[in-house]
């Protein structure tokens, strides 16, 4: 909870500074190419929770790592992180960020878990299907494995869950059979 807290106020200070230097498109880029880099490295989101590496030395390791893959804005806006002990943050902040990109955009975000990877035409339908549902003008699919969930796939979005996995669907039968 207190992560969300934080995160949310620096999210919108960082559209409201990309959208001032007509530089969301870039900084949206360098914000899924962070929350991929803190996803793949173990070493990075070390880096970025351990209290113990000064404000002062992070910032360097910022300048030297990051300052010729990313917009200047972004280098700036880590630094200040850097600089108030906030980039262990990083993650939840870069993703309330996306987030305040996508409800602005009038775009939803539906998390699509299935047991097998999706196809392009079921993905399309589903898009189009979640469009019907949700009224939005655009969806984005954030898709993920999960065999235990043995078949069909589970949605969320917003706060609704689709769940249309065989698990639950088994579930289902074992709960009628046994009322009878």
């Amino acid at each position: 909870m207190r992560e969300i807290r934080i995160a949310k106020p620096y999210a919108q200070a960082l559209y409201d500074a990309a959208i001032e230097q007509e530089a969301l498109d870039p900084i949206v880029a360098d914000a899924n190419r962070l929350i991929e880099l803190t996803g793949e490295s173990e070493d990075f989101e070390n880096f970025l929770s351990n209290p113990i590496l000064s404000p002062r030395f992070k910032g360097e390791m910022f300048q030297q790592l990051l300052s010729e893959t990313v917009q200047p804005l972004t280098l700036n806006f880590l630094l200040l992180l850097a600089s108030k002990q906030r980039d262990r943050f990083l993650t939840a902040i870069l993703k309330a960020f996306l987030e305040i990109v996508d409800r602005k955009a009038g775009r939803v975000v539906a998390q699509v878990t299935s047991a097998v990877p999706l196809n392009d035409a079921q993905q399309e339908d589903l898009t189009q299907r979640l469009l019907d549902y949700s009224g939005a003008a655009e969806v984005r699919l954030e898709l993920g494995i999960d065999t235990g969930i043995q078949g069909g796939t589970v949605v969320r979005l917003g706060d609704t869950v689709f769940d249309g996995s065989v698990v639950t669907q088994l579930e289902r039968m074992r709960t009628l059979l046994a009322r009878g």
